[in-house]
This record gives structure tokens, C-alpha cells and sequence, in this order.
């Protein structure tokens, strides 16, 4: 061997070199792994390692990813994450194994329902190899450098002595013997061959059914078949993990098996209306399909109260202790002695209240169709309406205007006395109307002639009344007004000339006035005739004072007219 120089390289170089060689390949060749390469470290716990060696192989799926680098005790070092999964419900010792595998990236990631079981490489026990299910794609994926997978996650291999020392002892040797001594004696008795013979001519029927097992078996849809084996891999692992829990299972099956041998004839009986009430069953379960989406409607609206539940319970508690003290004999004969004179008393006033409560519905419909209408209602004046001094409001406004008004002028004062004082008012204006209580003419002054009066006594008639007729169906009242013409007036020209001094007008207009006084007094007294001749002489000393003061007025009032009926 020679260097790049040309040069030989020394011997004790070689020998260097081709020692360095053979321990690579020595190392590789026994540990089958490089010291500068290497997988993922997983730890999972068995309740026994077996035969299982460092150096098995650790495969899915027939493939190998891995191999185990560690086996020890759980109660050492490496196991002291998984010793609480290993340990028994007797507080005894923990037992079992923790196995530390080395898988390859192919083998990962792995989930947190995966599984390790211990299987044969050959037919015969020992060579065990350890058999990976990665888990579910659903389930989470753990840390496997911080996860130790627990003994519900792992199992064993059934070796031949548990075979032959846990499976056939006992009770399970003597059925055996008694199964083989009946199946002899039933090839014996029924002719052996021939019995064959018969079970071989009756068997395509049994076997037409179980081929439609097997079909039904296969499911409906793709991977029902899998998804059951599935299933079915986790309810047998779940038996397995209680043993003493399987064992009362068996036991128990073959109690409920023998009930329904010793029934047999009830069983076919009851075996031959199972169609029809399959049948019924069906119809039952599409109605109650039908009924979930209600039901689940209304279980979503009665979560809340169901979840206030409690606290009502809680709150109604004390009622429900008074309500039972109050429902015991002692309570309930007194109650009744109390209540016994009283319900006839009830009873009469449940008749006596249904007059009332018709006079109140009466009472109300009278507000609802007359008294409210006529309290919204607003007064129509018509073309003479004054907006600016007329009424604006609806009439319970209106109302409530004038009282506070009134109140105000009853109340106000000061030292002088009240605000509003009432005086006596003149003019040159004399209206003169007929009292229609008593038909005598009745006199009055303004200071500006009338222009009409509204609403004229001729159209101030009231709302139709029908005493017969409920008050719900009568008219409500009629606010719309129209004017009328003025009455008898007569006014002193704005332009005319008063003649004479203030004391004759004094006195003419007094003499005049005092005529009407005594008139009134003669009337109050009964005196009609000797009322009616002063007024009549005071209606002509008040058209002289025009005459004489006023000059010609525009309109006179004379006892002639009275006569005439003008």
C-alpha cells in the first residue's frame, strides 16, 4: 500500500488500519446497528416478557421496524414512569416487565391507543418478536420519550403449559371427558356412519343459513366487517384484563344456557312469534326515529331548566316539608272542620260576582266604545272657529285646562286681595234675549254687538238617549257646532252724539236699571202681572235714554213688539 506520494506505507500503519476495520465490522455484525445512528426510544409495559430477548425484532405489519434494546423488571430504574399502571389492586409488589424498543422513523409517529403483543416467530415457543399496532388515526399522538405505554396497552402470547395447566383443570377436564363421551356415544347410538351420513344430508340447509350469516356478517357498508373486528379485538381485550371477571361471565352463561334448556318447548314457542315481533319492533323503532329530532329539540330547550333544577329543588324544599306537615291527618281534619262552613259561602259568592262581573264587562265596553271616543274627540267649530283662541286639545285636555284655571283664580292673591276681581261691565251695546224657563225677555250690555251665538239653542239638542238600550250601543256626544244668528241687540252708532250732562245720564240710566230690579223682585214674589207692567216700563225708559242720548239706534226694543210677538 502506498501513499499519495509514491511512498509505501509503513507495516504498523497497515495493521492499524485493518484492525480499525475488523472492529467496525465485528461491532456491526453482532449489534446490527451503528454507534453514531439509531431510532426512536419506546418503553412499554408487560405483565411478562416471556422468552422475549434484547435483539428481537419489533414489527408492523409482518414489517420490521425496530428492535428491543432493554428488558428489566418493573421495579427497576427504567420503569419507574410505568409503576403505578403495574401495580395490583392488593397492594402487593408490582410485577411485570418494561421493554425498551428502538423503532425506525417507518414505524412512527405512535398513538395513545397503540398496542404490543408478544408473539412466536416459530411454531414452537421462544424467538419471540414484538407485534406494533401504531393506534388509531383518531387517537392522539403521545412523546414517546416521556410516555411509558401500560399494561392495558400490551399483551402475551398464550404458551402451551397455561394450555395444558390453566385451561384443563378441574372442571374444564371434566367437561371435556363428558363431551367426547357424548358425542362417542351419540355416533354408537345412532349408528355412526350413518348418523354422519344423516348430518351430511341435513347439512346443505344449515349451511344455506350460515352462509347467509356470513354475508349478513360482511355488513352493509365498506369496513363494517373491519370496524366489527375491530370492536370486537377491544371487547375481548377487555375480557382478558379481569380474568376472575370472565370466569363469573362463564359461569354465569352457562347458569342462563341451562334456564333456557330446561324451557325448551316455551323457547321454540316463544322463538316462533319472534318474527312478528321483530316486525313490531321495526314499526316502533321508525316511529321513535321519527320522534328524536323533537325530542332532541326539546331536550335542547329544557337544558336550562333542567340545569336550575337543583337550585329550585333546593328553594322548594322547605315548602315541601311545611306542605307535608300540613297534608298529615291531624292538620287535614281541622282544615276540613274550617273549610266546611266556609264553601257554601264561596259558592253563593261565585253566583253573586256573575251579575257584577256583567255590569263591570258592561261598564267597560261603555268606556272602551262611548266615554273614550268622546274623551279623544276634539271640538269642531267650522268655518268660524277660532284657532287661535279656540280649544286645541282633546277634550279630557281640555278639562283638565279649565280646572286648573278655575283653582288658579280661587287661590291667587296678594295684600289687595285676589287677582282676578269680578266688576260690572257696560257698553254701548243692549242685548236683549227670551227666557225660555219663564217667557219674560231678559236684558243685558256689551261692549261690542254680538255677531252669533254658537251653538244656537235650535241645534244644542243632546245625543239621542235610549234608556233601553246599553250603554256600549249608545252615540257618543256630538261636539260639531255651527254658528247661529245674534239676538235682539241695539247699539249706539260709534259716530252718534251723547246730549245732556253726566249727572241726567246718571240718573236716566239708573231710574232704568232700577225698573228691571223691581220687575225681578215683583216676579220673585209671585207678582207676575205687576212684574210684567215694570218691564215693560223699563224697556221704554231704556229705548227714551237711546232716543235721547244715543241718537237713532240701529236696532229698538218697544212693549208694541213684545204684544205683536216681533
Amino acid at each position: 500500500m502506498r501513499s499519495r506520494s509514491g511512498r509505501r506505507l509503513p507495516n504498523w500503519a497497515i495493521g492499524l488500519i485493518m484492525i480499525v476495520i475488523l472492529a467496525v465490522a465485528s461491532y456491526a455484525a453482532f449489534t446490527k446497528s451503528v454507534p453514531w445512528g439509531g431510532g426512536t426510544e419506546v418503553t412499554a409495559v408487560f405483565n411478562t416478557a416471556q422468552n422475549l430477548r434484547v435483539n428481537s425484532p419489533v414489527r408492523i405489519a409482518g414489517v420490521e421496524v425496530g428492535k428491543v434494546t432493554k428488558v428489566e423488571p418493573l421495579a427497576g430504574s427504567a420503569a419507574d414512569g410505568a409503576e403505578d399502571e403495574g401495580e395490583s389492586t392488593s397492594g402487593t409488589a408490582p410485577t411485570g416487565a418494561v421493554v425498551t424498543m428502538e423503532i425506525d422513523d417507518d414505524g412512527l409517529p405512535m398513538k395513545e391507543d397503540a398496542t404490543f403483543t408478544l408473539k412466536p416467530r416459530l411454531f414452537l415457543e421462544g424467538n419471540l418478536f414484538v407485534d406494533v399496532r401504531p393506534g388509531s388515526p383518531s387517537a392522539p399522538t403521545v412523546d414517546t420519550a416521556d410516555y411509558t405505554f401500560p399494561p392495558q396497552n400490551t399483551s402475551n402470547t398464550v404458551q402451551l403449559d397455561e394450555v395444558l395447566t390453566g385451561a384443563l383443570q378441574g372442571d374444564s377436564r371434566k367437561d371435556l371427558q363428558i363431551f367426547l363421551d357424548q358425542f362417542g356415544a351419540a355416533l354408537t347410538d345412532f349408528g355412526g356412519a350413518d348418523s354422519l351420513r344423516t348430518l351430511n344430508k341435513v347439512s346443505p340447509g344449515a349451511f344455506r343459513y350460515t352462509s347467509e350469516v356470513n354475508q349478513a356478517i360482511l355488513g352493509e357498508n365498506p369496513h363494517d366487517l373491519s370496524e366489527l373486528i375491530g370492536n370486537l379485538d377491544r371487547v375481548v381485550r377487555g375480557l382478558g384484563a379481569n380474568e376472575e371477571a370472565l370466569g363469573d361471565l362463564v359461569t354465569n352463561l352457562r347458569i342462563f344456557t341451562g334456564s333456557f334448556a330446561q324451557q325448551s318447548a316455551p323457547l321454540e314457542a316463544a322463538i316462533q312469534e319472534l318474527p312478528g315481533t321483530i316486525d313490531a319492533g321495526n314499526t316502533a323503532f321508525a316511529s321513535l326515529n321519527a320522534a328524536f329530532p323533537s325530542l332532541r329539540a326539546f331536550a335542547r330547550e329544557a337544558l336550562p331548566g333542567v340545569r336550575s333544577t337543583p337550585e329550585t329543588l333546593d328553594a322548594a324544599t322547605p315548602l315541601l316539608r311545611q306542605l307535608r306537615g300540613l297534608a298529615q291527618p291531624s292538620e287535614l281534619r281541622g282544615l276540613a272542620s274550617d273549610l266546611r262552613p266556609t264553601i257554601p259561602n264561596l259558592a253563593q259568592l261565585t253566583r253573586d260576582t256573575i251579575p257584577f262581573l256583567n255590569q263591570s264587562r258592561a261598564l267597560s265596553s261603555c268606556f272602551n266604545n262611548v266615554i273614550l271616543p268622546w274623551a279623544n274627540d276634539t271640538i269642531d267649530g267650522g268655518s268660524t272657529y277660532n284657532a287661535t283662541h279656540g280649544p286645541k286639545g282633546r277634550v279630557f285636555e281640555e278639562t283638565a285646562y279649565g280646572l286648573a284655571g278655575i283653582g288658579g283664580e280661587s287661590r291667587s292673591g296678594d295684600a289687595n286681595g285676589q287677582y282676578i276681581r269680578v266688576i260690572a261691565g257696560g257698553g254701548t251695546n243692549t242685548v236683549v234675549i227670551d227666557d225660555e224657563s219663564t217667557g219674560e225677555p231678559l236684558a243685558g250690555i256689551t261692549p261690542f254687538p254680538l255677531q252669533g251665538a254658537m251653538p244656537p239653542l235650535s241645534s244644542s239638542a243632546k245625543t239621542p238617549f235610549r234608556p233601553k238600550e246599553p250603554c256600549e250601543n249608545q252615540d257618543a256626544p256630538n261636539l260639531s257646532a255651527v254658528p247661529g244668528a245674534p239676538p235682539t241687540q241695539m247699539t249706539t252708532p260709534a259716530g252718534g252724539t251723547v246730549t245732556g250732562t253726566a249727572a241726567d245720564i246718571y240718573e236716566d240710566a239708573g231710574e232704568t236699571l232700577m225698573g228691571f230690579a223691581e220687575a225681578s223682585v215683583a216676579r220673585s214674589e209671585g207678582e207676575n202681572e205687576v212684574a210684567r207692567e215694570q218691564e215693560k216700563e223699563a224697556l221704554e225708559a231704556l229705548t227714551d235714554f237711546y232716543e235721547s242720548y244715543g241718537g237713532a239706534a240701529n236696532d229698538t226694543y218697544s212693549p208694541a213688539d213684545e204684544e205683536s210677538g216681533g
